[in-house]
C-alpha cells in the first residue's frame, strides 16, 4: 500500500505540474519539440513569460509545421495583452491548419477584445471589421469541436452587436440554463430576445433569473425597461422599485419609477415619491417636470402651473418646462397661454415634432384653424412618419373638418397600432359612427372604455354605445 500510495502521488505530478518534472530534469541531450512546449508552459505558470515565450519558439523552430504550436504560443501573448503578436502567432497556426480550433478560439477572443475597445491596432485598421472577423474566427473554432460555455458567451454577445438575434439566441439558451446561477447570462438572453422582437419571452426569462438571483439590480431595470415597451406599467413601476431597493446608494430611479407610475394611471403615488425631492431647492428637472405632469393629472392645475413655472426658471432652455406649462394652461382654459408656450418651443426647433403635434392637436380638438392644424400634424409626421398619436392628431384634424375619407387612413392606422389607448378608439368609434358603420363604431368605443381610460368621459362613450346599438336594431 505504501508503494502504491507513492505511484499515486507521482502520476499526480505528471498530470498537474509537468513543468515543475522539467524543471527538476535535466535537460535531455537532444530535447523534441514536445520538450520545449512543456517548459514554456512551466515558465508562463512561474510568471517568466520572456522564459516561456522563447521556449515556444524553441519548440516550433524544431516542428515549424505544428498549427498546435503557433496556437501555444498565440495563447501566451493574447494572455499578456499583446494582441499584435497574439493575432500573428494565430495566423500562423491557421495557415498550416485553417481549421485549428485552439488557433480560431484566440484569433476571435483577440478580434473581440479590441472590438469592444474601439480603437485600431494598427494605424490602417477599422475597428468596425474587428466584430466580423471575431465571429468569423469563433465560428470556425465551434465547428471544430464540442462547444464551451466562454466560446458561446462571447460569440453571442457578438451576434448581438451585429443584430444576429436568431444566432445568438440558441447559444445564450444553452448557456443559460447550464450555468442559472449567472443571471449576466440572463440578462445577455434577454436582450437577444427582445432584439429579435419575442418581448414576452425575453420578460419570463427575466423573471426566472430574478426568482433565483433577486439582488440582481440590472435584470429589474432591464425588466422595467422591457415591461415599458409592452406598456406595462405597473410592472415597470414595480421593477424600478426592486432596483431602488437594491440601489439605494447608487442610480436614482425615482424619475422613470415616477414616470412609469404616472402612465399606469397612479399620479397620486407618483407625487408622493416625488415629494420629498422637489421640495429641495436644487430640485431636478426631470423631476419636477414629472411632479407637475402627476399634479395636473390629479386636477391640482393650480399647483401644476406653479411647478412647470419654477421648472421654466430654473431650467429657462429645458424644453419640458414649456411643455408640461402648455398642457396646464390648455387644461386650465388658456388656450393662449398655451400656444405661446409651443410657439417657444418650436421657435427653440422648429423640428420639434412632439410640440408640432401637440399644437396641431389642440386646434383639432377645438375646431379651430383646421388648415393650420393638419400642416403642423403633416410635418410632425414628416419628422417622425408612423408615429400613432401623430397619426391619430391628422386623422382627427380631417374629421373635424368633415373630410371623413381622408381620416379613415390614418386613424384606422392609428387605432391598429396602440388598440389600448382610450383617446384613438374613440375617434375611431366617432369615425365608423360618421360612416353608419355602427356595428364597429360600438366596438371602437367599447375599446376606449376597456383601454388606459386617460381624459375620456367614460358616461359620454357609453351614451355613444347606447346610440349606436339603437341606429343597429333600427335598420
Amino acid at each position: 500500500m505504501k508503494m502504491r500510495r507513492t505511484l499515486l502521488g507521482g502520476l499526480l505530478v505528471c498530470l498537474w505540474a509537468p513543468g515543475a518534472l522539467v524543471a527538476q530534469s535535466v535537460e535531455p541531450p537532444d530535447p523534441g519539440p514536445g520538450y520545449y512546449f512543456v517548459l514554456g508552459r512551466h515558465y508562463e505558470s512561474a510568471g517568466e513569460i520572456d522564459r516561456a515565450i522563447a521556449a515556444h519558439r524553441e519548440a516550433i523552430a524544431r516542428a515549424p509545421g505544428s498549427a498546435e504550436l503557433y496556437a501555444e504560443l498565440a495563447g501566451v501573448f493574447a494572455r499578456q495583452d499583446r494582441a499584435a503578436e497574439g493575432i500573428k502567432a494565430a495566423e500562423d497556426a491557421l495557415q498550416r491548419d485553417p481549421q485549428n480550433r485552439e488557433a480560431n478560439r484566440i484569433l476571435g477572443t483577440i478580434y473581440a477584445a479590441l472590438a469592444d475597445q474601439r480603437k485600431p491596432l494598427q494605424p490602417d485598421d477599422n475597428p468596425a471589421l474587428y466584430v466580423s472577423r471575431a465571429i468569423a474566427a469563433l465560428e470556425r473554432a465551434r465547428q471544430a469541436g464540442q462547444s464551451e460555455m466562454g466560446l458561446d458567451v462571447t460569440l453571442g454577445r457578438l451576434y448581438l452587436q451585429t443584430s444576429d438575434y436568431d444566432k445568438a439566441i440558441p447559444l445564450l439558451e444553452r448557456v443559460s440554463a447550464d450555468q442559472p446561477g449567472y443571471p449576466e447570462l440572463a440578462l445577455l438572453l434577454a436582450t437577444a430576445q427582445e432584439g429579435a422582437g419575442k418581448t414576452a419571452e425575453a420578460v419570463e426569462t427575466l423573471r426566472r433569473a430574478l426568482a433565483g438571483n433577486p439582488r440582481f439590480v440590472r435584470g429589474f431595470v432591464l425588466l422595467a425597461e422591457l415591461s415599458e415597451k409592452r406598456g406595462d406599467w405597473d410592472g415597470a413601476a414595480e421593477a424600478y422599485a426592486r432596483a431602488q431597493g437594491l440601489n439605494a446608494r447608487g442610480v436614482d430611479f425615482s424619475s422613470r419609477r415616477a414616470a412609469a407610475l404616472i402612465n399606469a394611471g397612479k399620479p397620486g403615488e407618483a407625487r408622493d415619491l416625488l415629494q420629498e425631492s422637489v421640495v429641495k431647492p436644487d430640485a431636478q428637472p426631470m423631476l419636477l417636470y414629472l411632479y407637475a405632469a402627476a399634479q395636473r393629472r390629479l386636477g391640482d392645475l393650480e399647483g401644476a402651473e406653479a411647478t412647470a413655472r419654477r421648472l421654466r426658471t430654473a431650467a429657462p432652455d429645458d424644453p419640458r418646462g414649456m411643455y408640461v406649462l402648455a398642457q396646464v394652461l390648455e387644461a386650465r382654459g388658456d388656450y393662449s397661454g398655451a400656444e405661446e408656450s409651443l410657439r417657444q418651443l418650436l421657435k427653440r426647433d422648429p423640428d420639434d415634432a412632439t410640440a408640432l403635434n401637440y399644437l396641431g392637436y389642440m386646434f383639432a380638438e377645438r375646431g379651430d384653424r383646421l388648415e393650420e392644424a393638419v400642416g403642423l400634424v403633416r410635418r410632425a409626421l414628416e419628422i417622425e412618419p408612423g408615429n400613432p398619436a401623430f397619426l391619430d392628431s391628422l386623422g382627427w384634424a380631417y374629421f373635424q373638418q368633415g373630410n371623413v375619407d381622408l381620416a379613415d387612413a390614418p386613424l384606422t392606422e392609428a387605432a391598429g397600432k396602440m388598440p389600448g389607448n382610450s383617446v384613438i378608439q374613440e375617434h375611431l368609434g366617432d369615425l365608423r359612427f360618421r360612416q353608419e358603420r355602427f356595428a364597429e363604431a360600438a366596438a371602437a368605443w367599447e375599446r376606449s372604455l376597456e383601454g388606459d381610460g386617460e381624459s375620456i368621459d367614460r358616461e359620454r362613450i357609453q351614451k355613444k354605445i347606447r346610440d349606436a346599438r339603437f341606429r343597429m336594431e333600427s335598420r
